[in-house]
């Protein structure tokens, strides 16, 4: 079947203080997905549908049949194999248009600079803190947006950090928890998560990133969102930035 871009993306140039121009910047930029589980699973599928021109997706795990219920851009026939591997093939499937990568690696501090080096924005869809405060640092250092999302029980949490404004830069993740905590925060895996949650925080770092790219809307800067599922309510909490940064990670 043959088609343009006009075509696939034209109920989202018709809006209003988007269009053509709104979709020619998703076009030209370079976005980063560190995690390709349950956040980044719908955030990289949904940002390709939207237009974004230029994907990598980093993760160094492979599909899992646990994975199934929440990360649902995999299927059966996909277990033992990798992730980022197989969510690419996946965006290559729905949008001709994207350019699409692929890694098997794990960031650390040793790889952290390079691989993230180079990227209009970041997203992180990770489930290990010590990785969430390693991608922060570097965001910070190289002077990328950062959206974040993270899951605990009910509960979604998303942010967009370190956004360039006429002053300076929007508050990071060490503006609002300066340390990891000392005590270990367990993982879905120990405690476990609903699907829907998982989707909706993926869905609002999804928006969070086409916003920020087509300078449409109000980011989430410096607050931190914070949704519960079982009631259905949503807070803002305002983070204090801290007018001196020290990276710790390196």
């Amino acid at each position: 079947m043959n088609f343009s871009k006009e075509q696939l993306f034209e109920r989202q140039t018709c809006l209003q203080d988007f269009g053509a121009e709104g979709q020619k910047k998703l076009e030209k930029a370079k976005v980063l997905i560190v995690g390709c589980g349950g956040l980044g699973n719908a955030v990289a599928v949904y940002l390709a549908a939207g237009g974004i021109g230029n994907l990598v997706l980093i993760d160094d795990d492979v599909v899992g049949l646990s994975n199934l219920h929440r990360q649902v851009f995999f299927a059966v026939n996909d277990i033992g194999k990798p992730k980022a591997e197989v969510l690419a093939a996946y965006i290559r499937s729905i949008n001709p248009f994207v350019s699409v990568a692929s890694k098997k690696l794990r960031l650390s501090r040793s790889n952290g600079l390079a691989e993230l080096n180079g990227f209009d924005i970041v997203v992180d869809c990770t489930d290990s803190l010590p990785t969430k405060y390693l991608i922060n640092d570097v965001c910070v250092l190289h002077e990328i947006p950062l959206v974040y999302g993270s899951l605990y029980k009910y509960d979604g949490y998303m942010a967009s950090f370190n956004v360039r404004h006429e002053s300076g830069f929007t508050a990071n993740l060490r503006d609002a928890f300066p340390e990891p905590p000392k005590n270990p925060v367990p993982s879905c895996a120990e405690v476990g998560t609903l699907n829907p949650v998982v989707g909706l925080i993926a869905l609002l770092q999804t928006n969070e990133v086409i916003k920020i790219i087509a300078g449409i809307g109000e980011p989430v800067v410096n607050q931190l969102l914070v949704y519960n599922s079982l009631n259905n309510q949503q807070l803002k909490i305002k983070l204090t930035f801290l007018m001196i940064y020290q990276v710790a990670i390196f």
